[in-house]
């Protein structure tokens, strides 16, 4: 009952509205429901945050999918691209989406999870590559740097009919995180991973691509000095690398950031020496010791010396006092030492540094004592050398900052427009709301207003008509025209409607 009497009091104060009152009654409970929409709305979008953006179709399809099997709520944006979700749960969906495998890949071995009655070979092959594929994307991913990865396998039928099969091949393509470069033993590591986890897979025919179509793998695989040339370049780089930023890291905070320049040129000795020398050890002892003795005793014949004695002619016999005796004695002693020796054989590792040659650049103006400081600081941290042939040069030299000023300016740019952006979508939100809530205390105060009015002014009461008699003489004093006289005669006929009459009027009024 108590309903019904609400109901029917607000349909009579509905009536008695004008029609002015009801059309502006209606826009002010239209804005204010628009109001209300756009609040929530920008409370929504406040509590939500980026879970994924640039999304293939399918992929969002995927994850939508998933999002909606555990009850999450999300909001699509740039044309489903972009998924937004509660910042309280991006963390747990992150997770749900990278087990299950929707982010940009399919299933791995979990295909064989379930067997299928039936399956023929040729699918079974299928299903194997599929797999194969997808453990090889999952392992890729999760090396830093790679943002995303897609494996292609060609496998081909074995058969016992072919005499020369052909080899199998893989091509990989890599999404890289922005500003990130794989090194080139990155590079190797991953066709290496490749190459064995395929059976009969060479390196040479697994091809590594970025996103923007650049060979990665290259073809130092096929040749080994290739290969040892790229990685000496690649030790190189790095040895001057390390020295350069810990010049940048000193030198920085003596003349200040953004001031110096430091770049340095190692060059390396890659050619592997290996030298082998004996050196004697030790005290010399005696191995073995020989001594030879002769001694000869005897007469001899002796003549005049000369020609005649050697000339041919008739016999002579030697005289009596011509025999003279003779005594022959030699010693000879041979002793043989060992002398105890070492072997050292000496392997000079490649990467030697043969000669550094360092460049300083400082920014404005700077005397010579204070360049000459800065000379022996870097040739200190350096370790020159310069029987070496080391060099160190210190110049200063003004810098030229237009293309950073620049790119500070537009970056300054981009983030006054997006606060301004920013700015003038929460005034947006904030006028709607204030129009609303404006429009909302207007048609509150309106009500309460003609509510306080009807009860200060009360309806008028219409007494009974109490009937006259007019002395049909004074007409001249009282003339009434023909609709006042049809009034009054209605009104002695008809009191009560002519009394709810009135008071309609008065309410109008």
């Amino acid at each position: 009952m108590e309903r019904q009497a609400v109901l029917v009091r607000m349909s009579e104060r509905w009536r008695t509205l004008s029609t002015t009152h009801k059309v502006s009654l209606v826009l002010l409970v239209i804005g204010a429901i628009l109001a209300l929409y756009y609040l929530g709305q920008f409370a929504r979008q406040m509590n939500y945050t980026t879970l994924f953006t640039k999304l293939d179709p399918r992929e969002a399809g995927a994850i939508i999918e998933q999002l909606e099997g555990m009850r999450i709520p999300y909001i699509l944006s740039d044309g489903g691209t972009t998924i937004q979700v509660p910042k309280n749960r991006v963390d747990e969906a992150r997770i749900h989406l990278a087990t299950a495998g929707t982010l940009g890949g399919g299933a791995g071995w979990e295909l064989f999870d379930r067997s299928k009655l039936g399956i023929t070979e040729f699918e079974q092959q299928v299903n194997y590559q599929r797999a194969l594929q997808e453990e090889l994307r999952r392992t890729i991913v999760q090396l830093d740097g790679v943002e995303a990865a897609r494996v292609h396998l060609v496998l081909p039928e074995k058969s016992i009919f072919a005499e020369a099969a052909a080899p199998p091949s893989a091509s990989i393509a890599l999404k890289l995180r922005p500003g990130f470069e794989l090194s080139q033993s990155q590079v190797r590591g991953i066709v290496t991973l490749v190459a064995g986890s395929v059976e009969g897979l060479a390196p040479e025919n697994v091809h590594l691509v970025d996103m923007r179509g650049r060979l990665l793998s290259g073809d130092s695989h096929q040749d080994p000095t290739a290969g040892v040339a790229l990685t000496n370049q690649e030790i190189k780089r790095n040895y001057e690398r390390r020295l350069e930023q810990r010049l940048q890291q000193m030198l920085q905070r003596i003349v200040g950031p953004d001031r110096v320049v430091a770049m340095v040129t190692a060059d390396l000795d890659f050619s592997q020496q290996q030298s082998v020398s004996t050196i004697p050890y030790g005290e010399s002892q005696v191995v073995s010791e020989q001594t030879i003795r002769e001694e000869s005793e005897g007469a001899s014949t002796g003549g005049v010396p000369g020609t005649d004695t050697n000339i041919e002619g008739p016999a002579t016999y030697p005289l009596a006092h011509a025999m003279q005796n003779e005594s022959y004695s030699r010693e000879e002693t041979i002793t043989n030492y060992q002398v105890g020796t070492r072997q050292e054989t000496v392997v000079q590792p490649p990467g030697e540094l043969r000669r550094l040659s360092t460049s300083v650049v400082v920014d404005g103006n700077v005397t010579p004592e204070r360049a000459e400081q800065i000379r022996n600081v870097v040739a200190a941290a350096l370790g020159f050398n310069p029987e070496r042939g080391d060099q160190i040069v210190v110049v200063p030299m003004a810098f030229d900052t237009t293309y950073q000023e620049q790119l500070e300016e537009e970056l300054r740019r981009a983030e006054m427009l997006a606060a301004e952006r920013e700015r003038q979508q929460l005034l947006l939100y904030a006028a709607v709301a204030g129009a609303a809530l404006l429009l909302l205390l207007i048609a509150v105060v309106t009500a309460l207003v003609m509510s306080r009015r009807r009860r200060a002014s009360p309806a008028p009461e219409v007494e009974d008509v109490i009937p006259v008699a007019v002395p049909a003489a004074d007409t001249a004093s009282s003339q009434l025209s023909e609709k006042q006289a049809s009034a009054r005669e209605l009104a002695r006929q008809k009191p009560d409607e002519v009394a709810q009459i009135i008071k309609l009027w008065l309410t109008e009024k």
